[in-house]
């Protein structure tokens, strides 16, 4: 199966800046001198991909104000985006430093490390930030779906069901986008460990969205492992036509095409 990365989607206002060192400084942050407006212009800059935008405005806030912890952390995350991993790691490492209790900075620092395949020091990361009692509901629940989706890349699809299921415990609204990550991620994992009948139990809660490929994919193999194989070629025939010539459809024509009894 497909790795469903839910890393990648945790981090999907953050693609690839791309070279922008030409760019113009943004007027917003050529004109402030006041360090907690220029943080929070930084990340405004993040969330639209505006990766020299928010690196100028951090690097502007920290000469402001160099011991900021939450600045250093977002300044990692910056440089994580842009491939500079020293950088990153150096401002992850100074972030934990300035404030050990900086929780948010171990979700970020265990991104890093799980887009450069480093999975153990992901783990480790994710895990230590889980450790944190007071964090709030809906970050935990990030976490742990980051820590499910590196479970799974791992093959210990034993301990995500359990991580991702504390997450599906969480209230999370369905216009959040942690909402799909969150059941998608759990389905993939129950179906992977034999539970295709809880896989289509959790994949019920993706049925106030749209459409959804993936979704179509997972009951397909569901009701595959069940034995229901008409409802498997008309949940896989349904991948083929939400995502024609994608790497899923392919996939998914693979499944049709081994289930016994295919009709001519």
């Amino acid at each position: 199966m497909r790795r469903f990365n839910a890393v990648c989607l945790a981090m999907a206002i953050l693609i690839l800046a791309g070279d922008a060192t030409a760019q113009q400084t943004d007027p917003l942050v050529a004109n402030s001198t006041d360090a907690t407006e220029l943080q929070q212009l930084g990340v405004r800059f993040i969330a639209s991909n505006q990766m020299h935008n928010a690196l100028e405005a951090l690097r502007k806030s920290l000469e402001i104000y160099p011991d900021n912890a939450e600045t250093r952390m977002w300044l990692g995350v910056v440089y994580t985006q842009m491939n500079e991993d020293i950088a990153a790691e150096g401002e992850f490492i100074r972030a934990l430093e300035l404030n050990p209790q900086l929780t948010e900075a171990r979700n970020w620092f265990g991104v890093y490390w799980a887009q450069r395949g480093n999975f153990d020091a992901a783990i480790a990361q994710y895990r230590q930030a889980l450790l944190d009692p007071a964090y709030p509901p809906i970050s935990r629940a990030r976490v742990q779906v980051n820590l499910g989706n590196v479970l799974m890349q791992t093959g210990d699809y034993e301990a995500a069901v359990v991580v991702l299921g504390a997450a599906g415990g969480t209230t999370v609204a369905s216009s959040d986008p942690l909402y799909p990550l969150i059941h998608l991620s759990l389905a993939e994992a129950l179906v992977k460990t034999g539970r295709a009948r809880e896989c289509l139990g959790a994949l019920e809660r993706m049925d106030v969205l749209p459409a959804n490929a993936r979704v179509e994919y997972l009951k397909g193999l569901a009701y595959r492992d069940l034995g229901e194989f008409d409802d498997a070629r008309d949940h896989l025939g349904r991948v083929l036509r939400l995502a024609p010539g994608t790497e899923l459809a392919g996939e998914a024509l693979q499944v049709l095409e081994s289930l016994p009894g295919v009709p001519d």
